[in-house]
């Protein structure tokens, strides 16, 4: 029986303890190879192993993996973020990412992510706003906060959940879900789930 094949992954984090720790989760899995880790996108090439399948890249290198598409245009890209503003998601959905994930995401559902994404799936774990409670009106750009429960919708929407499921999901009203999904899409600048979905890499 021929041996499965494994997916190669690279790390891009400017913590070497993130890089390590992304590196050890994946350690035995039989469906993928970790190439290695690196502090930048740059010096990820001269690692062994060639270019990987998929990659944990820091959300404040996104603009150089962007930069330099003959290298990466290959590899589904999962950013990994300590923002998880409306704007950072989007920016990420329409340079074409495979998944965003916020760092409170707990260990278990990175690993149950990547797997979605090696499938053809995205995977977006938005998290939990570790910011202050203090008050704004707008973040930057004139986008809206989003309150906890319009990220829940949001995360859902992005998992292209409809709003039967999500109400069920959530234990909420189909109604209730309707407007929760209209405040989403007016505060993330789309129309709505058309538009959200055109932006995400089949």
């Amino acid at each position: 029986m021929p041996e499965k094949v494994r997916r190669r992954l690279g790390v891009i984090h400017s913590s070497p303890l993130i890089r390590k720790a992304m590196v050890d989760l994946f350690r035995g899995d039989p469906a993928v190879s970790a190439l290695g880790s690196s502090s930048c996108p740059a010096t990820f090439g001269s690692l062994p192993g060639g270019r990987p399948d998929v990659a944990f890249v820091e959300y404040e290198q996104w603009r150089e993996i962007l930069g330099n598409p003959s290298y990466w245009s290959k590899t589904r890209v999962i950013l990994y973020s300590r923002s998880n503003t409306p704007r950072s998601v989007v920016s990420c959905i329409r340079g074409g990412a495979a998944g965003f994930v916020h760092e409170s995401c707990p260990p278990q559902s990175i690993v149950h992510g990547l797997h979605d994404v090696l499938r053809g799936r995205g995977f977006w774990h938005l998290g939990a706003d570790a910011a202050p409670p203090e008050r704004r009106k707008l973040r930057p750009a004139g986008v809206s906060k989003l309150s906890g429960r319009e990220e829940e919708v949001f995360g859902l929407l992005l998992r292209r959940r409809s709003n039967e499921e999500i109400a069920h999901e959530l234990g909420l009203t189909h109604q209730t879900v309707k407007n929760y999904a209209s405040r989403v899409f007016h505060k993330v600048g789309v129309s709505g789930r058309k538009e959200l979905f055109k932006m995400q890499r089949p």
